[in-house]
């Protein structure tokens, strides 16, 4: 036997090792491997849905069935943090409710009873294992108990924040720990502070829109100079390993 074909059978029988001593409930694969197809809610249902935000993380959709509409059948193959509008459709995302939606197969509507305006924050690295929870810094929004940060849903993959500060408010300084998706449906003119001096006039905002932070935030405070309340959301990404799970979290 030459030393590259013995090379080459070494190798695979490392491999074969190494699958044999992975824990239960564990495969020897890659993760974050989801693909959509051709029964994926904008495949299928493009009328409806509409992306308004991607990349390797994540994919957030703008879903819309008005009254008495007919949505066919589709898919969504990521679970989500969803959005659902729960004001009426001349006050859009004045009120809104938020889930974790399992994701997978769904029926439409052959008649919507309702108007229905839905944002889903799709979680693509579903099939990795999560990372070990890890120490978060003194100086995180959350542990620091921020009157103007409230969590509003945890789980392994997401954290998702509400940060509401009050007409004239400013935040106390803190900091963000994990990349997330920032939802803003409107916002009064604000100022953001940054330890460095800087300081950021954000003019008022009047319609929807999604951002990406790939980083951690470093030290800042915001304040907001309106006279209505300032809203946001984050979807916050917690880490995960490179271990694909048997099945993918639903």
């Amino acid at each position: 036997m030459n030393n590259s074909r013995q090379q080459l059978m070494l190798s695979i029988e490392a491999v074969a090792l190494a699958a044999l001593l992975l824990p239960a409930g564990l495969q020897a694969a890659s993760c974050g491997v989801i693909r959509t197809d051709s029964t994926d809610a904008v495949a299928a249902a493009p009328e409806h849905h509409k992306v308004i935000l991607e990349n390797d993380s994540v994919r957030v959709l703008e879903a819309r069935v008005p009254l008495h509409s007919h949505e066919p059948p589709h898919t969504h193959p990521w679970p989500s943090v969803f959005f659902e509008q729960t004001s009426g459709p001349n006050e859009p995302w004045k009120s809104v409710q938020i889930r974790w939606s399992q994701g997978g197969p769904s029926k439409g509507f052959e008649s919507s009873d309702r108007d229905r305006h839905n944002l889903l924050v799709e979680i693509k690295n579903v099939d990795c294992q999560p990372a070990p929870a890890a120490n978060l810094p003194d100086t995180d929004g959350v542990k620091i108990h921020d009157p103007n940060i409230t969590v509003v849903l945890e789980n392994e993959y997401v954290r998702v924040l509400s940060v509401r500060i009050p007409p004239g408010g400013k935040e106390p300084w803190h900091t963000h720990t994990w990349p997330a998706v920032v939802v803003y449906f409107s916002l009064p003119p604000s100022q953001r502070f940054t330890q460095d001096g800087k300081k950021t006039v954000r003019p008022e905002l009047k319609e929807l829109q999604v951002t990406y932070d790939s980083n951690s935030q470093p030290l800042h405070s915001v304040e907001n100079l309106g006279t209505v309340p300032y809203q946001a959301y984050r979807v916050e990404l917690k880490p995960v390993t490179t271990i694909a799970l048997q099945k993918p979290a639903r």
